[in-house]
């Protein structure tokens, strides 16, 4: 996997739990390599579970901040208030205010959300959330 992932700079990661019933991988890449500016950050946390078979993956959290643009493009799949288990996207155009609301998503994995962070980062482009959906929960009055 690392050889996949380090296209865009040498990544680091912490890979804790492996003996325990509950394990946790962190994947994170600067780019470029310090101490040139830095101009984007990818981090990639996934938590997995026992099911008797093998490992489960049961939550997880692929983000991409766009340094230069001062924007961000995430994939979570995590409790939120009053949606539990909740896939969502965050994403934050240049220019648009701090608050960063949560939109509707989809399942992906680590390599489909690593392929789209790299391409919008290889192309120069900044980051678009036109035409993501916003994510409506259960919990009356709030957008998660």
């Amino acid at each position: 996997m690392s050889a996949i992932l380090d296209d865009l700079a040498p990544i680091s990661h912490d890979d804790s739990g492996k003996l325990e019933d509950v394990r946790r991988l962190e994947i994170d890449l600067v780019t470029p390599d310090p101490p040139l500016v830095v101009r984007g950050r990818f981090r990639y946390v996934e938590w997995w579970s026992r099911d008797g078979v093998g490992w489960r993956r049961f939550k997880y959290q692929y983000d991409y901040i766009d340094v230069m643009n001062r924007s961000r493009l995430a994939y979570h799949r995590h409790d939120l208030p009053g949606a539990p288990d909740t896939l969502h996207i965050h994403c934050k155009s240049p220019g648009s205010p701090s608050l960063e609301p949560h939109f509707r998503a989809y399942e992906v994995d680590l390599l489909e959300a690593h392929e789209e962070f790299a391409a919008v980062y290889a192309s120069g482009r900044a980051i678009d959330c036109a035409g993501l959906r916003p994510l409506i929960t259960t919990q009356k009055g709030t957008d998660a």
